[in-house]
């Protein structure tokens, strides 16, 4: 059986293109009312429904593969994929950011500080007349 869908699937006539293409649908129907069956039996002997029920969605929904390491990344126009690299050129961003980003914080507390000194003395010498 397993031959003739690979067969099916990989052949140029449509007739074969159909039969594997209709037997992918019955086989997804057939998956999913298993899992609905499943599903509904483990809920229902179940002591904390709502519990079980939120582990099921959890499972469905949830990534169990961690693709979110990051394989190689671009610096000054050249590609790295050595991870620790990565890791040192990640730190020495973060770092650097932060001081710039503190050093800019400053400048525009200190203009705020100068805008605010130059409101009060015009505010005081307004009302001393």
């Amino acid at each position: 059986m397993v031959y003739r869908i690979n067969k099916a699937r990989d052949s140029n006539e449509l007739e074969h293109k159909f039969y594997y293409k209709h037997y992918c649908k019955i086989l997804s129907k057939v998956i999913k009312e298993a899992k609905k069956l499943y599903y509904k039996d483990i809920i229902t002997k179940s002591k904390n429904k709502m519990k079980t029920t939120w582990n099921i969605i959890h499972k469905e929904i949830s990534n169990p593969t961690n693709e979110n390491n990051i394989k190689s990344l671009k610096i000054k126009n050249h590609i790295v994929q050595n991870q620790i690299s990565i890791a040192n050129e990640f730190n020495n961003y973060f770092l650097n950011i932060a001081g710039s980003t503190s050093t800019k914080g400053i400048n525009k507390k200190k203009k705020m500080q100068v805008h605010c000194n130059i409101y009060l003395n015009t505010l005081i010498s307004h009302l001393k007349i």
